[in-house]
């Protein structure tokens, strides 16, 4: 009967513990450090030779956006004008790099995106 208590009790302390803390008893909260990018398009995704075409954006929870293709870093929202020379893929990416006070390191993540531009000759 006492183990039966003292179990019980054990529950309880845990359940009151998390619910203070914004957990659960069967785990905490999960936190995501992952950049969430919403598009990254290219419009128009098919242009002549010497036509452009405009690179658009949107990236949140992010420290850091690069576009490749020579372009660089970048705004986590924008656009840019291209003009490619053949087809080309371009590749977003994204990072996070944020100090997690909780557990007094640096934490991030990333994410990547592609879009690609169709040059007709």
């Amino acid at each position: 009967m006492r183990t039966k208590i003292y179990i019980l009790g054990i529950a309880c302390i845990l359940l009151i513990s998390c619910s203070k803390h914004g957990g659960s008893p069967t785990g905490p909260k999960v936190l995501s450090w992952d950049p969430i990018i919403s598009y990254f398009t290219a419009t128009p995704s098919t242009i002549k030779l010497g036509e452009k075409a405009t690179l658009s954006w949107k990236v949140d929870n992010c420290t850091s956006v690069e576009i490749d293709e020579g372009i660089g870093k970048v705004s986590p929202t924008g656009s840019i004008e291209v003009s490619p020379l053949k087809l080309t893929t371009y590749t977003l990416t994204a990072k996070n790099n944020v100090y997690n006070e909780f557990t007094g390191v640096w934490v991030g993540g990333g994410a990547t995106e592609l879009c690609t531009v169709t040059v007709e000759k």
